[in-house]
């Protein structure tokens, strides 16, 4: 009986490695697996090359590249629906209080540093703006473009913006209004690509467009140079200067609506979400950033572009 069973020991054993051994390894590893990330609509263009790249690189890591609001991006980290989203902004209160109630684990990693866009259609003369005056149209303290200097153009000031919850829409509230309501100029739009659209074939529209998605003024549109006093190449000169968004001014804090982008990630494991992590904030991909206008965050940066431009 003894050896009886030590024999059936045995063959089970055997049967259980030859089965084990045939199968595929399903493991997750950095750079083989599987990944859904969600990015916030108006920074998807860059952080989808960052996800392409990273693909190409890796060609047993497969990712599901989603967009949506940072709103919505957040509450699917938290309820823990994905492991890695990007976003355009930090966690609001509501969010904070979540995570410190249910005593959440999530890791933050500044990707980079872009410019909020302000465009207007071409046929406004305006080549500049200072931010209080963006605060005054938005407020309906400033109704007309002659209110803000333009006699080219007639009419009333139309802004067009992405909707509410949208990461643009939510930044110009907190940066330019401080949180205060706005009155009823803005125009909402689904998509980025809308606000363009909406600028280029309306004469009285300005809008507020990502970095991500504008390499150059689009068709029949105008950037415009941004000034506030805040932000100054000289803190001692008396002389408001109005900056372009070009990645040295950003960089060395001249142009005043920049924005910090971020990715977070919680219960990632070992999987692809911490490959993505290190290649974001590696050399790779913070050159990948850079190659696409906007400036690293977490490696150092040499940029050529002209001081005075």
């Amino acid at each position: 009986m003894k050896t009886a069973s030590f024999h059936s020991l045995v063959l089970s054993l055997s049967l259980l490695f030859t089965w084990t051994g045939c199968q595929k390894d399903t493991r997750d590893f950095p750079t083989r697996g599987n990944l859904v990330v969600i990015s916030s609509e108006d920074i998807f263009p860059v952080m989808d090359a960052e996800v392409k790249e990273f693909q190409s690189m890796y060609k047993e890591a497969h990712i599901v590249h989603l967009q949506s609001t940072p709103r919505d991006a957040i509450a699917q980290l938290l309820n823990d629906s994905v492991k890695v989203i990007t976003s355009s902004r930090q966690f609001n209160d509501e969010e904070k209080v979540v995570i410190a109630k249910y005593k959440l684990q999530v890791d933050t990693f500044r990707v980079a540093y872009e410019a909020a866009l302000v465009l207007v259609n071409k046929k406004n003369s305006h080549t500049r703006i200072k931010v209080e005056e963006l605060k005054d149209i938005l407020l309906g303290k400033s109704k007309m473009w002659r209110d803000v200097g333009e006699k080219k153009v007639s009419g009333r000031i139309d802004v067009a913006l992405g909707r509410a919850n949208s990461g643009m829409f939510e930044y110009v509230k907190k940066r330019i209004t401080n949180m205060q309501p706005f009155a009823d100029v803005v125009h909402p739009c689904s998509t980025t690509t809308d606000v363009i659209s909406y600028v280029a074939t309306h004469e009285n529209a300005i809008g507020f467009v990502d970095q991500s998605w504008v390499s150059s003024a689009p068709a029949n549109t105008r950037i415009l140079d941004i000034g506030d006093p805040g932000f100054a190449r000289d803190s001692t000169s008396t002389i408001l200067e109005y900056f372009p968004p070009l990645q040295a001014h950003v960089y060395r804090g001249y142009y005043p609506l920049t924005r910090t982008l971020y990715l977070f990630s919680r219960n990632a494991g070992n999987g692809v979400g911490i490959g993505l992590t290190a290649f974001m904030t590696g050399v790779e991909g913070q050159k990948l950033f850079k190659e696409n206008g906007l400036v690293p965050a977490t490696m150092p940066v040499r940029l050529v572009q002209p001081e005075d431009q």
